[in-house]
């Protein structure tokens, strides 16, 4: 009886063995990007922390892929072929030829905080001094053009220096090391400089300018030959989003920021606070926003300036989710 009893428990642990061999084979392994380090980015850790990739179908890989341009490069060689970046980078790809497209806006505001040294009381104190970016070209290039323009200030007229040095850390570093005189980094970056004296200028949401901070990107290449592994993932932020507004999340949201942006708890409640205004349960592109980016940047390049709205933004899938019930299902959960 007991023979039986071993091999029954054998038969047993094969059989869970072959299931999980088999899950694993049917997952399609996936690199997914971001060219930041920031609290919206809790929109690809909480569906891979709580599994939603992998009930999609997908064995998800998050890596960080800093500046626009690199990123840029990994959805080109489908090194990572979709992640989150800024409009200004698709613009920038799609005006030289490439089939780069935002297909959902993770963040549609302009939420950078402006940080200086100390000796910087004003934003006219910014005249002759060194303004920190990620790289020529990004978001945070184009959103210091825009501060600096709101503050009728000029970068050649007030020998204002722009220094392409890395993403919002690195940026915030710089500044504490006295590398830099200034710079923009969103309020999740912040923390780590708050108390150490810096001269705060404010933030620049308050300017009401529509600005698509983060999108989710890919290539249309992609979206033709990957339509499943590409709705799969639109589907997982989609479930991740509506998980993050429920308040009964709370915790746990906070947890999952505390662990990927190395926060004490008391840091992470402050910065899931800053996160929630983020996210959109319907994650649509702001397309004023994109427009205006087009304007803003074709004023520089005239290959720019022809670009549409809609010659770098797909929304087909989010679109499809929506006319299905499956986002307003989510949301009643």
């Amino acid at each position: 009886m007991k023979c039986h009893w071993v091999i029954a428990c054998l038969i047993l642990a094969v059989a869970l063995c072959s299931s999980h061999a088999t899950l694993a084979q049917q997952l399609e392994k996936l690199a997914i990007g971001h060219s930041n380090l920031r609290n919206d980015i809790a929109a690809l850790w909480v569906p891979k922390d709580l599994g939603i990739f992998r009930k999609n179908g997908l064995d998800a890989n998050i890596v960080l892929i800093t500046g626009g341009q690199r990123m840029t490069q990994a959805l080109l060689s489908a090194s990572a072929p979709l992640g989150f970046t800024g409009a200004t980078p698709v613009v920038t790809a799609v005006a030289g030829g490439a089939d780069n497209v935002m297909i959902l806006g993770i963040n549609n505001k302009l939420t950078y905080d402006i940080w200086a040294k100390t000796e910087v009381k004003k934003p006219d104190d910014l005249k002759g001094k060194t303004l920190a970016i990620s790289s020529f070209g990004s978001s945070s290039h184009v959103a210091s053009f825009l501060m600096l323009q709101h503050f009728k200030l000029d970068e050649k007229r007030d020998r204002i220096t722009f220094l392409a040095i890395g993403d919002e850390p690195t940026r915030a570093q710089a500044l504490i090391a006295g590398r830099i005189d200034a710079t923009i980094i969103d309020p999740s970056v912040s923390l780590q400089i708050k108390d150490r004296g810096f001269s705060y200028l404010g933030n620049l949401e308050p300017l009401g300018v529509p600005f698509v901070n983060n999108a989710l990107v890919s290539t249309r290449t992609f979206l033709k030959e990957k339509p499943r592994a590409a709705e799969a993932v639109v589907r997982s932020i989609v479930e991740g989003n509506a998980f993050m507004l429920n308040p009964a999340n709370r915790a746990k949201v906070t947890d999952i920021l505390a662990n990927h942006l190395r926060l004490s708890i008391e840091e992470a409640r402050r910065t899931y606070e800053d996160l929630l205004p983020k996210v959109e349960a319907r994650p649509y592109p702001n397309m004023d926003a994109v427009k205006a980016t087009i304007e803003i940047m074709g004023s520089r390049n005239p290959k720019i300036a022809r670009l549409k709205p809609q010659d770098v933004v797909d929304t087909s899938i989010l679109e499809r989710l929506e006319q299905s019930g499956s986002i307003r299902s989510r949301l009643a959960k």
